[in-house]
């Protein structure tokens, strides 16, 4: 098949929907499917420098994508409907309700148009300030761009109930998680090694939570989850591994656990570089495999691909019965679900 992909945001940031994009596209490639990527002209730029496109033609939409999108998406949805009737793609995938979905709409017409959604582009929770929804005129785009499409993709049961919000007919959208690549973590790792690195002593209990920073994570309640611990004499060291983890480094002084809970920014354990060619890197994937327990203590997820990395690692898990996470993760089953923002809870959970 002849598959065109558009999305505005791809490697090498570092988040679960381009780590799944650019998977997805590499799985395809293999299966000798010819693959066509759209990308913003700077994010096009920043792949190719990476040279890591080998097997599929990566190609700007324009210049100054984001600027056209707000005031003149007409230019943009005629380059699609161009490239459409030069390259008569089988088939669409777009990433993201807006702004992909949004120039891709009219698409529709000519070819199917499968739109997957990954986070803030469709849900919305005013307490976090998360979601882009929460602009009226942007969230009466997605709800244009939704009634467009061909087939929504939800990454969960959540996904699957924002769309519903929408007044999106059931028959339209499909159920379709992410996954990984189990092969990659059945390895073994050099763990005495690695927990050395970190100052994990041999006896201590090496707990792992991977992610960027922001306050959907719940990432605030980790330090006064240490103090807990250390109230009830638990032997742990605690990594947290993430850009800009190191926001959160004023709570970790404040409860006296920096002898206990490391923050790591580290690009090359969390990012894509030029020698890195699969994601997540191995650099991380091995401390999945040298840590003991996975925590995730977010207030509001989509999916959240490190859940499923770490069950693919093998590890115990301990996350919140929050939207995302409760879809994955089945308590008592897979894991243990907390109440979210719960420090007491989740301590107790931890022992």
């Amino acid at each position: 098949m002849k598959i065109a992909f558009l999305m505005y945001s791809f490697i090498p940031k570092m988040g679960g929907t381009q780590i799944f994009a650019y998977n997805l596209i590499n799985q395809l490639s293999a299966k000798n499917h010819d693959i066509h990527l759209y990308l913003p002209y700077k994010s096009y730029l920043q792949f190719k420098k990476s040279r890591h496109a080998k097997n599929y033609k990566v190609i700007p939409i324009l210049r100054h994508e984001h600027f056209v999108v707000k005031y003149c998406a007409g230019l943009i949805r005629i380059r699609l409907l161009l490239a459409q009737k030069i390259q008569q793609y089988d088939i669409w995938q777009v990433i993201g309700a807006y702004p992909a979905g949004w120039v891709a709409k009219d698409l529709s017409k000519k070819v199917p148009v499968i739109l997957r959604t990954h986070g803030d582009d469709i849900q919305k929770e005013e307490t976090l300030d998360y979601g882009i929804g929460l602009n009226s005129k942007i969230d009466k785009r997605i709800k244009k761009s939704l009634y467009k499409m061909t087939q929504l993709i939800a990454l969960t049961d959540t996904v699957k109930h924002c769309y519903r919000d929408y007044d999106i007919p059931e028959n339209v959208i499909s159920l379709i998680p992410n996954g990984v690549e189990l092969s990659r973590f059945n390895k073994k790792v050099n763990k005495e090694q690695l927990r050395k690195k970190f100052s994990v002593g041999k006896t201590q209990k090496f707990i792992l939570t991977v992610g960027r920073y922001h306050l959907k994570k719940g990432y605030e309640i980790i330090p006064e989850v240490c103090e807990l611990l250390n109230k009830k004499g638990i032997d742990y060291k605690w990594l947290i591994v993430g850009t800009h983890v190191s926001i959160i480094e004023p709570l970790v002084e404040k409860y006296n656990v920096k002898n206990r809970l490391l923050l790591i920014d580290d690009p090359k354990i969390n990012s894509f570089s030029d020698n890195i060619t699969k994601v997540p890197p191995k650099s991380l994937i091995d401390l999945y495999l040298a840590s003991d327990l996975f925590v995730m203590p977010s207030l509001l997820e989509t999916f959240g691909m490190v859940l499923i990395e770490a069950m693919a690692a093998g590890l115990p898990i301990i996350t919140t019965n929050a939207p995302g996470c409760k879809d994955v993760v089945k308590h008592q089953k897979n894991g243990l679900l907390v109440e979210p923002n719960n420090p007491i809870e989740l301590s107790d959970s931890i022992i």
